[in-house]
């Protein structure tokens, strides 16, 4: 199977040499790898000419494309050769068996029984399929404390994944061409969180889709709070923009309106009472954050409430911002 590798990469000096090594460093070679930069001012696009200069033989081209990763993404894929297209973000490491774990996952068939009615009796045909979309896997190489507590935030951590339902992300993904020309390609409206749109557009044509546990991609976590905000935040905007609420969002919401609602009763009774709820109700929350994550880190523990609460009021903030809540009660 022949496959094009397609990456968009933004102000990425720091990480892409980790990157295109990785990429270099796979067991399976690619046929091609396509990067596609956004507009990067810190040298990233003269590091890859350095790279391809170096390694002639490894089939990388670089294209400007200024835009946001979708735009990028979809330029990408146009402009690849072949039929298979694994993508991979600037910001992972590719295990040296990544690339071969998708093909071989693709390359798998799998038996499906389908029940079809003849005259009165119903038969078992039995069909033999091959995958349209594979969804890679990911992990993180955090190098501080607060990378380490920001991880079980960003990732699906391996006990909350479910193969039957895991949905490709771009961290970690091979897919046919013709996929992705047929669902439009990604959302060129949105910046973040188009891959999680994106797999939903795939769901509701019924594409096949799998899951390679060990096609693993490494991912190098957010090194500050503002920027984990900022991220968090810019991901609730997508995916109002896109028109998908998440569940955990409406949670979110119910869970502040509650505190805001028993501290005003308590307020009422006696300014008292109130500060001590609200005490009583951060002392939970705080160690409810710690015990719901803690078993996913090694260090780095005392940062989990921090983020919880960024966290919240990254997803409120950008929902709300969008209208998104406004838009869904009118509508009802």
């Amino acid at each position: 199977m022949k496959v094009s590798i397609v990456v968009t990469v933004l102000n990425e000096a720091e990480t892409i040499l980790v990157l295109l090594f990785g990429l270099l460093m796979q067991i399976k070679r690619p046929n091609e790898v396509i990067i596609v930069d956004g507009g990067s001012t810190d040298g990233t696009v003269q590091l890859i000419k350095v790279f391809k200069k170096k390694y002639l033989k490894f089939p990388l081209q670089v294209f400007i494309k200024k835009g946001n990763r979708s735009m990028g993404r979809n330029f990408g894929i146009k402009k690849s050769t072949y039929n298979w297209i694994a993508i991979t973000d600037a910001g992972c490491v590719p295990h040296r068996d990544w690339l071969e774990k998708l093909v071989a996952k693709a390359s798998e068939n799998k038996t499906t029984k389908n029940k079809i009615a003849e005259t009165k009796t119903a038969e078992n045909k039995i069909a033999e399929t091959k995958a349209d979309v594979v969804a890679g896997y990911y992990d993180a190489i955090p190098e501080t404390d607060f990378q380490s507590a920001v991880v079980p935030y960003m990732l699906v951590m391996p006990d909350r994944v479910d193969p039957k339902h895991f949905l490709p992300a771009t961290r970690s993904m091979l897919i046919k061409k013709a996929v992705w020309k047929n669902v439009g390609g990604f959302d060129e409206t949105l910046g973040v969180s188009e891959d999680y749109a994106f797999a939903k557009k795939l769901i509701e044509k019924n594409y096949q889709l799998r899951f390679a546990a060990q096609a693993k991609v490494s991912w190098l976590p957010i090194n500050s709070l503002r920027n984990f905000y900022k991220t968090v935040r810019s991901m609730a905007q997508s995916d109002a923009q896109a028109g998908i609420i998440r569940v955990k969002v409406y949670l979110v919401l119910f869970r502040y309106l509650l505190f805001l609602l028993l501290a005003f009763v308590f307020f009422c009774l006696h300014w008292i009472l109130c500060m001590g709820f609200v005490l009583l109700s951060a002392g939970v929350y705080c160690l409810w954050a710690i015990w719901k994550n803690v078993q996913y880190l090694d260090r780095g523990w005392f940062y989990l409430p921090l983020l919880q609460v960024t966290a919240d009021l990254g997803v409120m903030s950008g929902m709300l911002s969008h209208g998104i809540l406004k838009r869904q009660f009118l509508a009802s």
